[in-house]
């Protein structure tokens, strides 16, 4: 047999997307390393010279996504010198979710995952570490809109802090509203309602003004959702 070897960095991708798929297919805690080295075809060797864990592997699909998004929010947000501040900031939030909604595979995998009780630490680390990425886009934002006095702040760093924190907040709770919608149909609309009272309090943290922040779309609500719990 002719043994295949890859570049450092398709071979990475490789062990993540079977990962990710297995994760999807089988559950989180069912997928074994065995599972994940047997599809790819490679030794257990080879997947601990590219993670330390399974737990590792996961830790590196979040960072993967994490990076992505981030170079989609430098394409389509960041890069957009025309945009003023308010358009900026309600098209930071919405490609971050438009995103999610294209990566809904690997969304619901982390969601079952992070979201169980024995993970809470694990959540807040990878929470923790999204948030450091994401943060430096959202105070160039409020920095623009500070300068031009579309937002009313005077520190713009503290302020995007407690926007994030606010919004991990209310992930936790949107998130549980989520995973309990096929038993519940009304939690859509909870979910909806939660949202616009986010989309006011940061209109009255800004000091922008009232009906500026538009980033909820019950549409992409009940897609999300109704993909979620596709079986």
């Amino acid at each position: 047999m002719v043994r295949i070897i890859k570049e450092h960095d398709e071979r990475l991708n490789e062990l993540l997307d079977v990962g990710q798929q297995l994760f999807f297919q089988k559950g989180y805690e069912l997928t074994s390393v065995n599972d994940i080295i047997e599809k790819v075809g490679v030794a257990k060797g080879t997947f601990y010279h590219y993670f330390k864990s399974k737990d590792d592997l996961l830790d590196k699909l979040i960072d993967r996504w994490t990076h992505l998004t981030m170079a989609r929010l430098e394409n389509q947000v960041m890069n957009q010198e025309k945009l003023n501040a308010v358009e900026k900031l309600n098209l930071f939030f919405t490609t971050i979710r438009d995103f999610k909604v294209e990566n809904l595979e690997l969304m619901k995998v982390l969601l079952l995952v992070l979201y169980q009780d024995e993970n809470l630490l694990l959540r807040h680390k990878l929470v923790k570490k999204s948030i450091e990425h994401l943060i430096p886009y959202l105070v160039e934002i409020l920095k623009q809109g500070a300068e031009d006095e579309t937002f009313k702040i005077e520190n713009v760093e503290d302020t995007a802090e407690f926007i994030f924190s606010i919004y991990q907040n209310m992930a936790d709770i949107l998130v549980h509203l989520l995973l309990e919608a096929e038993e519940k149909p009304e939690n859509i609309d909870k979910l909806e309602n939660k949202l616009k009272v986010y989309e006011r309090s940061l209109e009255k943290i800004l000091g922008a003004k009232a009906d500026s922040i538009s980033i909820v779309d019950k549409r992409i609500i009940e897609s999300f959702t109704q993909g979620f719990h596709h079986k």
